[in-house]
């Protein structure tokens, strides 16, 4: 089972996880409602479990009340590949430096967990060139391991503390949650160094 991205979010902040001010909605009335919350401007997300929402439009910016009527009933009435829209998520903008990959995916025939990541995020991981890949056992992911994996993609001593942090608590998500998959593509370094999960996927087996 895919969680849509929301529902992963969701357990995201549970674990101590940021990610940017959003709201999931599947009619027009509460997602008016749910667009003064946030405030303009913000992302029209279809959530829908499959990948390539980006390309298909199912990602929308939104500037305003106009923007949002035309907008919102568009996203919620797609298509993608296959998978009708289940739901929207509104999502404040974000202003960040960069985007890198991360991922931590249950490895059966290895019986282990493997790490994903990369400084080039936001696309297709199947796309990105230089990938650190790591087998981690099937605990939690300890500090040295996570801070290995920063600086072999090239972070900036500010950033290290934080992915770190991010990548345990995603461990610690991953095994209790008994997740097949767990992905944060991107997570984005902000102004003073700090990150956000701006886009989240988790795979069960159930």
């Amino acid at each position: 089972v895919r969680l849509l991205e929301y529902q992963a979010k969701e357990l995201f902040k549970e674990y101590g996880i940021r990610v940017p001010d959003s709201i999931a909605s599947n009619d027009i009335e509460k997602g008016r409602k749910d667009a003064e919350k946030i405030g303009y401007p913000f992302v029209i997300k279809a959530q829908v479990p499959v990948g390539g929402r980006g390309k298909a439009g199912g990602i929308q910016k939104c500037h305003n009340e106009d923007e949002f009527e035309l907008k919102y009933p568009q996203v919620l009435n797609m298509t993608i590949k296959g998978e009708k829209t289940r739901a929207i998520l509104l999502e404040k903008m974000s202003e960040y430096e960069k985007e890198i990959y991360l991922s931590l995916f249950l490895n059966r025939s290895k019986r282990c967990y493997t790490i994903i990541s990369s400084a080039e995020g936001g696309v297709e991981i199947e796309s990105v060139k230089n990938q650190v890949i790591r087998e981690i056992g099937l605990g939690d992911v300890t500090k040295k391991v996570a801070e290995e994996v920063a600086k072999e993609i090239g972070l900036g001593e500010n950033s290290v503390t934080h992915f770190v942090d991010i990548l345990q608590k995603l461990s610690k998500l991953t095994v209790e949650k008994e997740a097949e998959l767990t992905e944060i593509n991107p997570l984005v370094i902000l102004k003073d160094g700090s990150m956000m999960a701006l886009d989240g996927k988790l795979m069960t087996d159930d």
